[in-house]
């Protein structure tokens, strides 16, 4: 059964048009951009109009995939195919269609575009507020308010209150995730449950569902950290155009990620009261733990940041030495902004974008260059700020010549021939 707006339809015999005023509902009800709406009402109408002159009367999970090959000559499910911006629009509105026909709702495209229904607004707050008493830093507390901010919208859409949630509801939300990737699952579900245990222990479940949250297995040690060559990081400076305001911020953020391996995050919020110019050295708050940790201002690093100040940053009363180039000119509003400036100069320099946090893997590669350069583990791990080597102990995956001398040896090769004998 398909569920939308609280009305209840046969899944298998929902009818075009019935998805059609659903879908109407649904982006009013969302409250997206105008841009937004509007692009997705033209994407309606032409696919209405595809459906009227081939007669299809119901709706069916291939209607939007046969739609897209029908316009485009190409399988929209492929990932391997190049999309064109009127491509990817289309195939926008038939993700979106098809939200409506799996989950009984849509889904926003970004995690920018939540806004927290009214009716949850307070428990949401009052969930935050226990969190910050219970000494939870700043970015874990950020990632709880975006991640249930995500869920809440999805009750809104099902017209589900608090109270009433079941472990059903938790089971039919998780299945929408299934374009995540496991690590974002698992964060996901560990928000969760201890939401659960909050609603639960406030009274307002009756029931802990935080063990009804199922939640993917994550093993330490199964992938190994992206990192950059010394090339890729000069190719990468080198693309940048530091004549430029925007140039000469985004130059001196992305020497604080490639030679100290600062947070994304850390970097956007640096304050000016946290650079020491006379002892030469940066001491700030680590927005992910709260931990106090202190680096050293090279000259370089020194110099860029100088050159923003005086040649490029805008007038503007934020304490943040980073801010915004186009109005308002106030702090950076998310740390992923980092990782978009590093792509788009990356493509300049005719580089290749892989799945990798840009950002986050020049941490993962200064990391490993101390490693492999003798430098002790207990150091590395306190120019990362990290609470213990445990969490630096991951690093080490990279050092492939240090992982060969740790290697077993199994001794000479030996063959057995036909006759049972060992050579």
């Amino acid at each position: 059964m398909m569920v939308a707006m609280g009305m209840s339809v046969d899944a298998a015999q929902i009818t075009v048009d019935q998805m059609l005023d659903i879908a109407d509902r649904e982006l009013r009800r969302l409250q997206l951009a105008q841009g937004t709406i509007y692009w997705h009402c033209r994407e309606l109408r032409d696919f209405a109009d595809y459906c009227v002159q081939n007669a299809i009367q119901i709706y069916r999970p291939d209607t939007g995939i046969t739609y897209f090959f029908q316009r485009y000559g190409m399988d929209m499910t492929d990932p391997s195919i190049k999309l064109n911006e009127k491509q990817r629009t289309t195939r926008r509105t038939i993700r979106f269609l098809d939200d409506i026909y799996q989950f009984g709702c849509a889904r926003r495209i970004s995690r920018h575009d939540y806004r927290v229904p009214v009716r949850y607004a307070s428990i949401l707050e009052n969930y935050l507020g226990y969190c910050a008493k219970n000494n939870g830093a700043a970015g874990t507390i950020d990632v709880k308010r975006t991640k249930l901010k995500q869920f809440l919208c999805y009750l809104d859409g099902r017209q589900v209150d608090l109270p009433d949630i079941t472990a059903s509801v938790v089971s039919d939300y998780m299945t929408t995730l299934y374009r995540y990737k496991r690590s974002t699952i698992h964060i996901i579900s560990s928000v969760l449950r201890d939401f659960f245990r909050y609603l639960y222990m406030t009274g307002v479940l009756k029931d802990d569902l935080s063990g009804d949250v199922p939640r993917p297995k994550i093993y330490v040690e199964e992938s190994f950290p992206e990192t950059w060559t010394p090339e890729e990081i000069w190719q990468l400076l080198s693309a940048i155009n530091r004549r430029t305001a925007v140039g000469k911020r985004d130059y001196a953020m992305i020497l604080l990620a490639a030679v100290l391996g600062m947070r994304a995050g850390d970097i956007c919020a640096l304050k000016f009261r946290e650079i020491d110019w006379h002892k030469k050295v940066i001491t700030y708050a680590q927005q992910k733990s709260g931990k106090i940790n202190a680096l050293p201002l090279l000259s370089p690093i020194g110099d860029a940041i100088i050159d923003y100040l005086k040649n490029g940053r805008l007038d503007s009363d934020c304490d943040n030495v980073f801010i915004r180039h186009v109005h308002p000119y106030g702090p950076i509003a998310s740390s992923s902004t980092l990782s978009e400036n590093i792509k788009r100069y990356m493509r300049q320099a005719g580089m290749t974008i892989r799945k990798r946090k840009v950002a986050h893997s020049m941490r993962h590669t200064v990391a490993s260059t101390l490693l492999k350069d003798g430098v002790p583990l207990m150091t590395i791990s306190n120019i990362l700020g990290h609470d213990t080597p445990k969490t630096t102990i991951a690093y080490t995956k990279v050092d492939i010549p240090a992982l060969r001398r740790c290697a077993l040896s199994y001794g000479e090769r030996r063959i057995c021939r036909d006759d049972g004998t060992i050579t």
